[in-house]
C-alpha cells in the first residue's frame, strides 16, 4: 500500500502519525534556530507549505511535544540542536488563514475567539494562577465574543507572561498567514480598522516584550507602511528573492521526481515541470507544492489525467481584476503577453501594501503585488528594486489568459448572439458573413489611433488585442468551447473551437498586417491557412467529423478571413 497524499491536512502530527507522504522540510527548523536573536517574517505565495512548516516548527519546539514525530527525519541528525531545543520551549501558535469576516466587529470577534482557543490549549484563562483575576477575565471576554480592541491587543503579551512565569522560559510566538485578515479587510472595506488592531496586537506582543524569545510570522505581503511593525527593530523580512529559507517552501525538482517515482508516475515528470515548475525562490527553482500534490492525487486515480489549474482555483484572482479595471487594454496587452511567455520590467518592493492599491493611480504597485502573491516570478534583478518578471509556468499562463478573456468579455460591447452566427458562417465557409461580424466588433472596440501599446520597455502589437476581442466573441457561445494557445502538432493553435454535439472543430490562426488593403490582408489570411496545414495543427483534433481551418488577418479596424475544410 502506498502512502496517502496530505491533501486535506497541513497539521504536522497528523501527517506523520497518519502515515501520509511527507517531503522532508525539517531543516527549516535548523535554519530558524540558527539566529534566535531576530524575529522573522517569511513571505511566500499562498499554498506554498507555510502552514505545514509552521505546524512542524511548533511540534519540534513545544514543551511536551512527542520527540518520536521527528524520528528518521533530517533534523534528527542534528543531535546538539535537538538536545538544546526539541520539546524545550513554551510556544504560542496562531493560524489566521481562515478569517473571512464581512465587517470589522465580526473580524474582531473571530480574532478574539482564535486567540482564546489558543489560550485554552495552553491552559491560560479560567483562573490561570500565573495571571491576576483582572487579566484572566480578558480571555473570558474573548471566548464569549465580548472583547474590545484593548483585550485583543494585550492578549499575546498576557499569554507570553503566563508561560514565562509557569516554565521560567521565554515563549516563542508563531503566527501563520498573519496578513490574511488584512487582505480580507481590504476586500470588504474595513482595512483601516484592521490595520489599527494589528498594530496594537503585534506591537504589544513583539516590541520590547521581555517574555518572548523570538517570533516567526508567515504571510504573502509585508504590511509595513502602516507601521504594523513600527519599532520592531529585530524583525527581518525574507521574501522570495532572498536565498535564506528558499529551499523550504515549495518542492525542488529532485523532490518532485522522488514523489513521482514513489507513485510510479515517472513518465509525467516533463508535463509536471511545464505546468508547475518555474518559481524562483532565492537561488532555487521551485515547483508549486499544492498543484504537484493535487495533480499526483488525480493521476493515482487515472494515470493519464489532464493536469489542472489547482493553485489558481483556490482563491479569487482579485489582483488581476484590479489591474484590468485600472488600466484596461493597456494592462490587457501586458497580461496577454505574460500569458504567452513574455516578461515585464517593473518595480517590486517588499514594502508594498494594500494602501498602495487604494492610493496609487496606476498599476505599478499591482504588478509588484502579483509577484509577491505568486502570479509572477523574477527572472533577474535590474537594480533599484527593478525586476524582470514572468509567469512561472503553464498553470499560471493559462490562468492569466482566462482572466484576460473574462475581462474582455465583460468590458467589450459584445452581442452574445453574434457568436453563434460567426460559428455558423465559418462552418458554412461564408467568409463575407464571418468578416462582417468580426469587423463590426473591431470598429466598436478599437480606435483608428490604436497602434503600439507602450509600458516601460515594452512594445506590444495590436495582434494581442485583436486576439482577445475575437476570443471574447467566440467564447460567448454556450454551444462551443473556445481555447487559446492550445498545443497541437508542431506548435500552438491561436484559437481552437470545439463542439462535441456537432463533432466539429475550428482551428484558427491569426496574423497582423501592416497594410490594410484587401490584397495584403487576403494574402496574410491564406498564409495562416498554410501554417495550420504545415504545422499539423489539426493533429490535436483527430476524431472530430468536421475540422475547419480559418485564417484571420487583421489591420487597423478590419480583417479578412480565409476558410478551408480539412475534414
Amino acid at each position: 500500500m502506498k502512502k496517502n497524499l496530505p491533501i486535506s491536512t497541513d497539521d504536522f502530527p497528523t501527517v506523520i502519525n497518519g502515515g501520509y507522504y511527507f517531503v522532508d522540510k525539517t531543516m527549516f527548523i535548523a535554519e530558524v534556530l540558527g539566529n534566535m536573536s531576530e524575529s522573522k517574517l517569511i513571505l511566500r505565495p499562498r499554498r506554498f507549505g507555510k502552514s505545514l512548516n509552521m505546524s512542524m516548527l511548533k511540534s519540534f519546539l513545544e514543551i511536551g511535544s512527542p520527540k518520536a514525530l521527528f524520528d528518521g527525519l533530517a533534523i534528527s541528525k542534528q543531535k546538539g540542536l535537538c538536545e538544546a531545543h526539541q520539546a524545550q520551549h513554551p510556544v504560542i501558535f496562531l493560524s489566521l488563514k481562515d478569517m473571512n469576516a464581512s465587517d470589522f466587529p465580526k473580524a474582531l470577534d473571530a480574532l478574539a475567539l482564535k486567540i482564546s482557543r489558543e489560550a485554552d490549549r495552553l491552559n491560560i484563562g479560567n483562573g490561570c494562577p500565573e495571571l491576576k483575576p483582572t487579566e484572566n477575565v480578558v480571555f473570558d471576554r474573548m471566548s464569549e465574543k465580548q472583547a474590545d480592541e484593548n483585550d485583543v491587543e494585550s492578549s499575546i503579551l498576557l499569554m507570553s507572561m503566563a508561560l514565562h512565569l509557569r516554565y521560567g522560559k521565554k515563549a516563542i510566538v508563531l503566527i501563520d498567514e498573519y496578513d490574511s485578515p488584512i487582505n480580507q479587510a481590504y476586500q470588504m472595506g474595513y482595512y483601516d480598522e484592521m490595520v489599527r488592531l494589528f498594530r496594537g496586537l503585534l506591537g504589544q506582543a513583539l516590541k520590547s516584550n521581555p517574555f518572548v524569545e523570538f517570533a516567526v510570522l508567515t504571510g504573502v505581503l509585508r504590511v509595513s507602511k502602516e507601521s504594523i511593525f513600527s519599532g520592531l527593530n529585530n524583525i527581518t523580512v525574507y521574501s522570495a528573492s532572498n536565498s535564506k529559507f528558499s529551499a523550504h517552501f515549495g518542492f525542488t525538482g529532485k523532490e518532485v521526481s522522488e514523489m513521482l517515482s514513489y507513485y510510479s508516475l515517472e513518465d509525467r515528470m516533463a508535463s509536471m515541470k511545464e505546468y508547475y515548475d518555474g518559481y524562483r525562490m532565492g537561488s532555487f527553482e521551485m515547483y508549486n507544492p499544492w498543484s504537484v500534490v493535487r495533480a499526483c492525487s488525480d493521476m493515482l486515480d487515472d494515470k493519464s489525467a489532464k493536469l489542472g489549474k489547482y493553485w489558481v482555483n483556490t482563491a479569487s484572482n482579485s489582483l488581476v481584476r484590479d489591474i484590468l479595471r485600472r488600466d484596461g487594454l493597456k494592462a490587457l496587452a501586458l497580461i496577454e503577453d505574460l500569458a504567452n511567455g513574455g516578461t515585464i520590467e517593473t518595480e517590486v518592493s517588499i514594502t508594498a501594501t494594500y494602501r498602495d492599491l487604494i492610493d496609487s493611480p496606476g498599476s505599478d504597485a499591482l504588478w509588484g503585488m502579483m509577484f509577491m502573491a505568486g502570479y509572477l516570478t523574477w527572472v533577474s534583478e535590474l537594480g533599484d528594486d527593478m525586476y524582470e518578471l514572468r509567469a512561472p509556468n503553464q498553470e499560471i499562463r493559462d490562468a492569466l489568459r482566462q482572466d484576460a478573456l473574462s475581462w474582455a468579455k465583460s468590458a467589450m460591447p459584445i452581442d452574445k448572439g453574434k457568436a453563434d452566427k460567426l460559428y455558423e458562417a465559418m462552418l458554412a465557409g461564408n467568409t463575407n458573413e464571418a468578416e462582417a461580424l468580426i469587423n463590426e466588433l473591431l470598429e466598436e472596440v478599437f480606435s483608428v489611433r490604436d497602434g503600439i501599446v507602450v509600458h516601460g520597455s515594452f512594445k506590444i502589437s495590436q495582434e494581442r488585442d485583436y486576439h482577445l476581442a475575437t476570443s471574447a466573441l467566440l467564447s460567448c457561445s454556450i454551444r462551443w468551447i473556445a481555447s487559446s494557445e492550445t498545443e497541437s502538432g508542431d506548435g500552438y493553435i491561436d484559437i481552437l473551437c470545439t463542439n462535441e454535439t456537432l463533432s466539429a472543430a475550428i482551428v484558427i490562426e491569426e496574423k497582423f498586417s501592416a497594410k490594410s488593403d484587401d490584397g495584403s490582408l487576403s494574402e496574410k489570411a491564406e498564409e495562416a491557412i498554410d501554417q495550420i496545414i504545415a504545422r499539423r495543427y489539426s493533429k490535436g483534433v483527430q476524431g472530430y467529423k468536421t475540422v475547419i481551418a480559418v485564417g484571420i488577418a487583421y489591420a487597423s479596424r478590419r480583417c479578412k478571413i480565409a476558410i478551408k475544410q480539412l475534414i
